[in-house]
């Protein structure tokens, strides 16, 4: 496949994988809660005075946002220079961001609320 004006083909699959990463979370999180809810995994008690199906989002969780956090750090490396249109460099960077925010947000009830309640 030839180099269109947007850049290459990686560049427009760098685009939604802020969202791709969002995604994943999400329907790992609550997959993940309503097997755990089913097990009762809730009632296994964790380190730190938490139950395990707790930690297990949590560990989940922070995965995604490690992930997310390295999209980031190397869409901030590819804004300067690259094959890929500097319009295109800063739109990534923003949807990384705001991918990020929205991974934030479906995450925080894990820390906040108690799973099966």
């Amino acid at each position: 496949m030839s180099p269109s004006r947007f850049g290459r083909p990686r560049a427009l699959v760098s685009l939604i994988a802020g969202y791709l990463v969002w995604s994943s979370c999400f329907v790992a999180l609550y997959g993940l809660l309503s097997v755990g809810c089913t097990l009762q995994l809730q009632l296994r008690a964790g380190p730190f005075g938490t139950n395990g199906l707790t930690l297990l989002l949590a560990a989940v969780w922070l995965l995604h946002l490690a992930v997310l956090a390295w999209l980031i750090r190397s869409a901030l490396r590819r804004r300067t220079g690259g094959e890929a249109p500097a319009f295109l460099r800063r739109i990534t960077l923003l949807l990384h961001l705001s991918a990020l925010a929205a991974t934030l947000w479906i995450g925080l009830p894990l820390l906040l609320l108690p799973p099966c309640s």
